[in-house]
């Protein structure tokens, strides 16, 4: 039997493995590090491998961050599945993610990739579908009487907003050494989403 080599793709599923060498290129060495090249070599492949399914880099980029959309679509669910219209549970799964996936998660949220003006289509529709399973968890809460009757889109995009900022504040170490320093990440969550819940207006 010939040998195995660079030029015979042995993987059963080169876009896979190629995007599995991507995260970990990402994680271990960061964005900048990150080539169709570099991704090659990672998943020992011929370096013309990826043009196979990525026409450049941006492609590739576009690819991980869909992967990533879904992952988070996936934990979303799975949090919701387990405490049915919770904001707060659904909160801490999104900022564990990022916390786990913190060169991933920048990624999916950067002006290259998702600002492309030729965005591709499943890309963007793992990102809206991240963001409806916020909306279905908030419809939950508002059929088990738990969140009050309201536009379910509009709540999810605020309530997004404020965990996606939060989530971007602990990722990038913002926070450390810090009034808040002493919080778990948890804790942080929850004190930011006691007073989104509450208001700040005095009651009249």
């Amino acid at each position: 039997m010939p040998k195995t080599s660079k030029t015979s793709y042995h993987h059963g599923d080169l876009r896979q493995a190629l995007l599995t060498a991507g995260y970990r290129v990402l994680k271990e060495d960061g964005l900048d590090a990150l080539s169709l090249r570099r991704v090659a070599r990672e998943a020992s492949v011929s370096p013309a491998a990826p043009y196979r399914h990525f026409k450049d880099k941006q492609a590739l980029l576009a690819a991980i961050s869909e992967q990533g959309f879904r992952q988070l679509r996936s934990m979303l669910d799975e949090s919701n599945e387990a405490s049915p219209g919770d904001l707060n549970a659904s909160g801490l799964a999104y900022v564990q993610f990022a916390i786990k996936n913190p060169e991933v998660y920048r990624l999916m949220f950067t002006h290259n990739v998702m600002c492309d003006e030729n965005l591709d289509e499943s890309l963007k529709d793992a990102g809206s579908n991240a963001f409806l399973a916020l909306a279905n968890t908030i419809d939950s809460g508002i059929a088990k009487k738990e969140i009050a009757k309201t536009d379910s889109h509009a709540l999810a995009l605020s309530s997004w907003a404020l965990v996606h900022g939060v989530a971007m504040l602990i990722i990038d170490g913002v926070l450390a050494g810090g009034p808040f320093s002493e919080l778990s990440h948890e804790q942080i969550l929850k004190t930011a989403l006691s007073y989104f819940k509450a208001g700040w207006q005095p009651i009249k």
